[in-house]
């Protein structure tokens, strides 16, 4: 693809922001962001669109629209809601040495639930959804994350969804809110090809606990096994932490596997990012350092230096470059830049 192709596709994107930009500012059922409400009926449709372009050191530059997803929620006031998220992955793709092309464009459901409240401390969640492990899964999608590339310990050692049964909800505990899920993964019949590695049968659960309003500490836990990987069950246990004030923000995760099967190793990964806000708050800069464990002896390192572009909330323009060692292939080097809009 012709680098006037790739000049075309940016002019469409820039479009498209501004478009929504003065759609933020009309007095409609529509609000960027936030999606579009359908009259009294309690239905909202949203969703968003990613596309990024990447150039890795050792590999042709690329491009891609990587995730089109259509979200849509229904809430009346009752004891019952319903979510679910429609996602077309791969829609276009382009390279070096490879014209635009949408042959490897799928749909799948990337969530989809019922919610039925019990009382105020009290949800039953059935169906499909992101399996609350840390943080960034659960809000993983890209107009809501701050870098292009995603910590490899987010997705590298679990199921990124899991479809059965979930018990949530939150109560006071020393004056402050402690967020709590339970969960059980108990059926493929939901969506059998969820993920890359889905869970076969699994149970965990994570408690958060709100120390103030600017920072709070996430424990998760999970007893799993994986599809595609050797017949053995893994453990897994995780710590998060957030603090962000003023639009600063430090944000940690680590997780660590270990499994009953003697010959896969034990596994220790995870991540520290932090962002700093420039220019009028609208601009920021990003850094994060990672380290994983892999089935190598080898532990893997890698530093990202990012910059990220927020003239709304729900838009985001990216642009970082990736460096490590023993990173080649879950993180290789490179630099890559991203758009994506929550609409």
């Amino acid at each position: 693809m012709r680098f006037s192709t790739l000049f075309n596709l940016f002019v469409i994107a820039l479009s498209i922001a501004i478009s929504a930009e003065a759609a933020e500012d009309t007095d409609s059922a529509y609000r960027l962001g936030s999606g579009y409400a359908v009259n009294k009926t309690g239905l909202r449709i949203g969703g968003y669109a990613n596309a990024l372009i990447g150039a890795p050191r050792a590999a042709p530059w690329h491009f891609e629209v990587t995730d089109l997803s259509l979200f849509l929620t229904w809430d009346n006031g009752s004891r019952l809601r319903f979510f679910s998220e429609l996602e077309a992955g791969d829609v276009l793709r382009a390279g070096e040495h490879q014209s635009l092309e949408t042959q490897n464009a799928h749909f799948e459901f990337e969530r989809f639930y019922i919610d039925g409240l019990v009382n105020n401390n009290l949800t039953v969640r059935l169906g499909k959804f992101l399996t609350p492990i840390g943080q960034w899964n659960l809000i993983h999608a890209a107009p809501l994350v701050w870098t292009t590339s995603r910590p490899v310990a987010t997705e590298n050692s679990f199921s990124t969804h899991a479809s059965g049964l979930m018990l949530h909800g939150s109560a006071l505990f020393a004056n402050r809110q402690l967020e709590y899920s339970v969960y059980g993964d108990v059926t493929n019949s939901i969506d059998p090809h969820r993920s890359k590695e889905p869970f076969d049968n699994a149970v965990g659960g994570q408690l958060r606990y709100l120390l103030s309003d600017t920072l709070q500490i996430g424990a998760s836990f999970a007893n799993f096994t994986l599809t595609n990987l050797q017949s053995s069950r893994y453990y897994l246990s995780g710590l998060d932490a957030m603090w962000s004030y003023q639009k600063f923000e430090l944000s940690s995760e680590i997780i660590y596997r270990t499994s009953d099967h003697a010959n896969i190793k034990n596994t220790w990964q995870g991540f520290a990012q932090s962002v700093i806000p420039l220019f009028s708050q609208r601009w920021f800069v990003v850094g994060r350092y990672e380290f994983f464990d892999q089935s190598q002896d080898t532990t893997g390192q890698v530093g990202v230096l990012g910059l990220a572009y927020r003239p709304l909330p729900p838009i985001v323009w990216k642009l970082e470059y990736r460096m490590g060692t023993h990173n080649e292939i879950l993180a290789p080097d490179g630099l890559s830049a991203s758009f994506a809009i929550l609409f």
